[in-house]
């Protein structure tokens, strides 16, 4: 049975007996990681994304508010919410965690049903903010987003308004583009609406047991017209996978987005490279291009949305957003590769389910 995607917990501590403790009260209900230095947990923050990190305050080398100061600084963790775990106790000492970016302090030992509750509160905040973060992008984007199309419709609409004589050719021309541009503010805010249904845990999932590479393949056929006008080449190579419980249509739409994504950037003559294959774990999708790479200080943020330095391209950034979201709530994984100047590979993972699994897969 797939469940909904739990939250993300990273436990930071150095005394192996309060990760056991923190293993045995959480393990279960959050997708928990755990680290033993500082240094670990900065390497593991970034791929790992953390609702929540538990951070000790007294580790050997890096110490809880040179973490806590270094998570802060980095922009993809924004919303990362840190709850200071020590056995300091002193006001002076939890004023200095707050000062170091610490959203909460909890002295040691701790009281697990206290723990507990401020979890909850702080994934609550966290998603809160999140929305609110959005709310403020997505008005930011439409005052660049919707500008173009709808001069677009504006200037035709009126000329076809207007009294002046407009011959059958010019006609249809002007109505071509009004219909352009209508489509255009429509995906726009269809993409806005999904995304924001899937951030907020709101849309339905209509899973069933499904062959990824049938699914792929649909995809493919979406866009080889696209691909065509563009003069790019689609090669698919799929291995005989094991089944998996997905939405058909919402992780085609994911697929097809990063394959989009792939054609749009590839040059003319070149081809993208769709692979299906499995391992013990994962049924996995993979998608090559050979384009001119991602910039390497962008490559972490490629999945946020409207997070495109380019304006132009922010149905991309938004496209890929969704895709992101799609995957996380079939309790996959989703990651971009890029060697700039040369090739970028987006690769999407989804669970296998066992036959007993799928007899009652449910997202």
């Amino acid at each position: 049975m797939m469940m909904q995607p739990l939250n993300k917990i990273l436990a930071v501590d150095d005394n192996v007996v309060d990760i056991a403790t923190i293993e045995k009260l959480l393990g279960e209900r959050y997708d928990l990681r755990t680290a033993t230095t500082g240094e670990d947990a900065l390497d593991m923050a970034g791929d790992f994304q953390p609702d929540i990190i538990l951070l000790d305050n007294m580790m050997p080398g890096l110490d809880g508010g040179q973490v806590c100061r270094q998570i802060r600084a980095d922009s993809g963790l924004r919303h990362t919410k840190i709850i200071m775990l020590s056995g300091k106790s002193r006001v002076s000492e939890r004023i200095e965690a707050y000062q170091d970016g610490a959203d909460d302090y909890i002295a040691k030992p701790f009281n697990e049903d206290e723990l507990l509750a401020k979890i909850r509160v702080y994934l609550r905040l966290k998603s809160v903010e999140e929305v609110d973060q959005f709310k403020t992008d997505v008005l930011t984007l439409l005052s660049h987003e919707a500008r173009t199309p709808l001069n677009s419709l504006i200037a035709p609409a009126e000329m076809l308004m207007s009294e002046e004589e407009v011959d059958a050719e010019e006609r249809k021309l002007l109505i071509e583009m009004v219909n352009s541009a209508a489509k255009r503010l429509h995906r726009f805010f269809e993409n806005v609406i999904l995304l924001s249904s899937l951030k907020s845990g709101k849309w339905q999932f209509n899973p069933e047991p499904a062959d990824l590479c049938e699914v792929v393949h649909e995809a493919v056929c979406e866009v080889a017209t696209k691909a065509a006008e563009r003069k790019v080449k689609i090669e698919e190579k799929f291995d005989a996978g094991p089944m998996a419980c997905l939405d058909r249509q919402q992780i085609k739409r994911a697929i097809t987005s990063i394959l989009d994504n792939a054609i749009r950037f590839s040059p003319a003559g070149w081809r993208v490279d769709v692979c299906v294959s499995g391992d013990d774990e994962y049924v996995c999708v993979s998608v090559t291009d050979r384009g001119e790479g991602i910039e390497p200080d962008y490559l972490p943020y490629v999945f946020e949305e409207l997070s495109d330095p380019d304006i132009d391209h922010h149905s991309r950034g938004l496209s890929l957003a969704i895709a992101r979201q799609i995957v996380l709530q079939h309790n996959g994984k989703i990651e971009a590769e890029s060697t700039e100047g040369s090739s970028t590979t987006f690769t999407v993972r989804l669970p296998i389910m066992v036959p007993s699994e799928l007899a009652h897969c449910e997202i």
